[in-house]
């Protein structure tokens, strides 16, 4: 094989961004090397990449899918390859990035990270927040190595480890009388504004309880941060159903609120560890991984979840 690992890497930057000059800034080399390295699998391999439109960049094409996804395999063993010939010493070194899915990263990716630095000093974590959809994109792209995510959604094509079971539960103003309540229904809340979080996994997450429960939900008022959702419901705009507690139930604008354990949690996420199948991870992934379970067994951890007595 003629081409090079630096060329393969080049040619899936060009995929991931779908623009050459996008793919030669990351890289930080000029577009003609991008250019040439697409120009070498190319003709190495006997199959077209990409459709070039000067307006809209590049378009993997079908075969170019598939082409993209064999490399990204090829250049994660090379890596393994190259981390099982420099020995497997304690210390490692150098870059790991890991997606989260946006409402449960701020409670656990920043713990895990500081602990993992104390063992890997000279390990850099770098965190890529979004929703379901655009950080699985990133983890088939090769943006990032690992995934914090839950498993509702998750694409088949990932392996996945579970950390830890997230039941739903309800999240109201500590001034509201079903406060009092020590496990709530979702009957109870169907005359009550239900804050949504507006991610489609997680609208629809929410929504499916209330189906499976044959209950109706109140008005529906949809608002664009986990955070913005527990304020909302702090200031008694509504009612609240998340999988994750943070460790105070002050919110940003001063007031609380008071989480309770839901009557009826259906089939219940799991916090998984997603990987890409077929190949070995990294030991920087590994490592990440072990920490991961490692914060998960902790009294911290399981404080997140809210759970029936």
């Amino acid at each position: 094989m003629k081409i090079s690992l630096r060329q393969l890497n080049y040619v899936i930057a060009a995929s991931r961004h779908g623009s050459i000059s996008k793919a030669a800034a990351e890289m930080s080399i000029s577009t003609s090397s991008i250019l040439s390295a697409i120009d070498a699998f190319e003709e190495e391999f006997n199959i077209q990449l990409f459709v070039r439109r000067r307006s809209k960049g590049l378009t993997t094409t079908e075969a170019g899918q598939r082409a993209v996804s064999k490399t990204i395999q090829l250049l994660d063993e090379a890596a393994a390859y190259a981390e099982d010939l420099r020995g497997s010493g304690p210390d490692l070194r150098g870059e790991l990035r890991v997606g989260a899915f946006t409402s449960i990263s701020p409670s656990i990716a920043p713990l895990v990270i500081r602990d993992l630095r104390v063992s890997y000093p000279e390990l850099t974590v770098h965190l890529n927040e979004g929703d379901m959809m655009s950080i699985q994109h990133s983890l088939r792209d090769g943006s990032v190595d690992a995934l914090i995510t839950y498993d509702a959604g998750l694409w088949p094509e990932f392996s996945h480890e579970t950390l830890a079971n997230a039941p739903p539960h309800a999240v109201l103003s500590a001034n509201d009388p079903l406060a009092k309540k020590q496990v709530i229904s979702l009957r109870d809340l169907s005359d009550r504004s239900l804050l949504l979080l507006n991610l489609p996994q997680s609208r629809n997450y929410v929504r499916s309880l209330f189906e499976q429960a044959g209950v109706t939900s109140g008005p529906i008022q949809k608002l664009e941060s986990f955070e913005m959702v527990r304020s909302a419901a702090a200031a008694e705009l509504g009612v609240a159903i998340l999988n994750i507690r943070p460790p105070y139930d002050t919110t940003y604008s001063g007031l609380s609120v008071t989480c309770r354990p839901l009557e009826e949690t259906g089939k219940s996420p799991n916090i998984v560890l997603a990987t890409r199948s077929g190949n070995r991870i990294s030991r920087r992934t590994k490592a990440f991984a072990d920490q991961c379970k490692r914060f998960f067994d902790t009294a911290q951890a399981q404080n997140l979840f809210v759970r029936k007595p």
